[in-house]
C-alpha cells in the first residue's frame, strides 16, 4: 500500500472519529438545554377562572394542567376559604390525568381563595393560589403565595431556553464545519 493511500486512509479516520465527537457533543448539550425546557407541569386553567366572578359558589373547583399529575398519598392539597377563612373544601381532590376537581361545601360571597399544590409529572412539587369572587364584589388582583415549605414556579422561561437551545444548535452546526474543513485540509490537486 502506497504512502498516498496511508495518509488518505488515517485522514478519513481522523475526520469520522472528529465528526462522531462532534455529533456526540452536540447531542449532549442539546439534551442538557432541552431538560429543563420541559421541566415542571404548570397550571393552564381552572373552573372557575382565576379572577372571575360567579354568582353562586360552584359544587368543585377544577384545576386543569400541562401534564399528568403524579397520584401519590399527601401529594396533592387544595385549600378553598372565603373572605374570613372558612374553609370551603368538601371532602378530598380527585386527579383525573391533568385533571384535579376539589368539591366544595357551604355558602361564600365576595373573595374565594384557592391554594394548591401538586406533584408535577417530573416529581417536582408545584404550587401556587389564585383568587375568584361569588357575589358582585369586584375581583381583586390575583396574588401568588405558596403553602407553607412549597416552592413557588411561576415564572415561565421558556423563550430563554429556546434562544439557548437555537445558539447552541449554531454553534454546534459551526464547530462540525469548521472540524470537516480541518479534517479536509488542504487540497493538492
Amino acid at each position: 500500500m502506497s504512502s498516498y493511500a496511508i495518509h488518505t486512509r488515517r485522514a478519513r479516520s481522523r475526520r469520522t472519529r472528529l465528526i462522531a465527537a462532534a455529533g456526540l457533543l452536540i447531542g449532549v448539550l442539546l439534551s442538557a438545554v432541552a431538560a429543563p425546557a420541559f421541566a415542571h407541569d404548570e397550571l393552564i386553567g381552572s373552573t372557575p377562572a382565576a379572577g372571575s366572578a360567579v354568582d353562586a359558589l360552584p359544587a368543585e373547583v377544577t384545576l386543569t394542567f400541562s401534564g399528568v399529575l403524579l397520584d401519590e398519598p399527601g401529594a396533592t392539597v387544595v385549600e378553598v376559604t372565603d373572605a374570613s377563612g372558612t374553609d370551603l373544601t368538601g371532602g378530598d381532590p380527585v386527579l383525573d390525568g391533568t385533571h384535579l376537581t376539589q368539591p366544595l361545601t357551604g355558602t361564600a360571597s365576595g373573595e374565594v381563595t384557592v391554594i394548591w399544590r401538586v406533584v408535577s409529572s417530573d416529581g417536582h412539587p408545584i404550587s401556587d393560589e389564585f383568587t375568584f369572587t361569588v357575589g358582585s364584589a369586584v375581583a381583586p388582583v390575583e396574588t401568588a403565595t405558596p403553602l407553607p415549605g412549597a416552592p413557588m414556579q411561576t415564572v415561565d422561561f421558556t423563550w430563554l431556553w429556546i434562544v439557548i437551545g437555537v445558539v447552541v444548535v449554531g454553534l454546534g452546526g459551526a464547530l462540525v464545519a469548521v472540524l470537516v474543513a480541518r479534517a479536509r485540509g488542504p487540497r493538492e490537486d
